[in-house]
């Protein structure tokens, strides 16, 4: 193992790959195991107060994703919450944000279904990870692994 660590402080082609590989296999199987957690989280009904976008970047760079607010109750406490959806799109126009925020489950005007973190419950979401989501994570990471592997 000491060899290893000098290796890899040399900056050895196969120590670094090797940590790449880690590293990635560590954050696909973190993002795995987090998104099949929320998707057994409990749900409230909840408020919808706002239901908007943000611009991020300037000029050509100007990139859109959904903004919500909404309130909701857990236990007679009042929460405030501002994640959509625990996975992110950022794109250069406002399509796949307003498809993004039709995974939303609306009940009327502005009541929706809120998803919140049964141990933290000002943690929450309006749409779980889909199905989709969970498996594209997972072809991610395999893919990476491979290019890491490749370059051995």
């Amino acid at each position: 193992m000491e060899i290893f660590w000098t290796d890899l402080l040399d900056g050895e082609r196969y120590a670094v790959l090797s940590v790449c590989i880690a590293y990635v296999l560590l954050m696909g199987v973190i993002a795995v195991v987090r998104c099949l957690g929320i998707r057994r989280w409990p749900r409230t009904t909840g408020t919808l107060t706002e239901d908007g976008f943000s611009s991020i970047g300037s000029g050509s760079d100007r990139m859109q994703t959904a903004r919500v607010r909404y309130e909701y109750i857990v236990d007679g406490i009042p929460y405030r919450g501002t994640r959509l959806s625990p996975v992110l799109i950022y794109a250069s126009g406002k399509r796949l944000a307003k498809w993004q925020k039709g995974g939303i489950q609306r009940h009327g005007n502005d009541r929706i279904t809120v998803f919140y973190n049964p141990a933290r419950p000002q943690k929450s979401y309006l749409i779980l990870p889909q199905w989709t989501s969970i498996i594209g994570i997972c072809l991610l990471t395999i893919l990476l692994v491979m290019v890491f592997w490749l370059a051995f």
